[in-house]
């Protein structure tokens, strides 16, 4: 019984393979590259080594919020055409409407970078309310900041408007 090897002029194209696989995981690596650094970091603010450095004093305001004890709430009336009216309440812990405040909201499109657009609400009833007119439909979040002196608390709720 004969063997037959094969000749040598047959296997050639095996290092063009390999080349062909190493040039085409280096082409997928750069793609890989490309979207990394040109893509979105998903950082939440521009310095966040700084912001770190407060964290501390982000604690203590956290504290000082739990212990006034203060519930609060946001609505949305809605108007004619991506309009309407931002109606916020605060209350104590015994459910009493809290008077005197000074209520201000941040209006933030949490999905697509449009400017903050900032209310101040005005008291009305057992609340405070402002008008407002946002650029379209869809999902926003209201950033309230409820101040009376020294005091100050914060919520956060999303609408979404028809």
């Amino acid at each position: 019984m004969r063997m037959r090897v094969a000749a040598p002029g047959n296997l050639r194209w095996i290092p063009w393979a390999i080349a062909a696989v190493f040039v085409m995981v280096a082409a997928v690596n750069g793609a890989l590259a490309y979207f990394a650094l040109h893509s979105d970091p998903g950082l939440v603010t521009a310095h966040p080594f700084e912001l770190g450095n407060g964290y501390n004093e982000i604690l203590t305001e956290g504290e000082a919020e739990a212990a006034l004890e203060w519930k609060g709430s946001v609505h949305f009336l809605a108007g004619d055409e991506h309009s309407g009216t931002v109606v916020a309440e605060v209350r104590d812990r015994a459910g009493s409407a809290i008077p005197g405040l000074s209520v201000s909201v941040d209006v933030v499109r949490p999905v697509e970078p449009l400017p903050v657009q900032r209310l101040f609400l005005e008291a009305s009833g057992s609340g405070y309310s402002a008008s407002v007119s946002l650029s379209r439909p869809g999902l926003w979040e209201l950033r309230v900041t409820a101040r009376r002196g020294a005091d100050a608390y914060r919520y956060v709720e999303r609408i979404v408007v028809p």
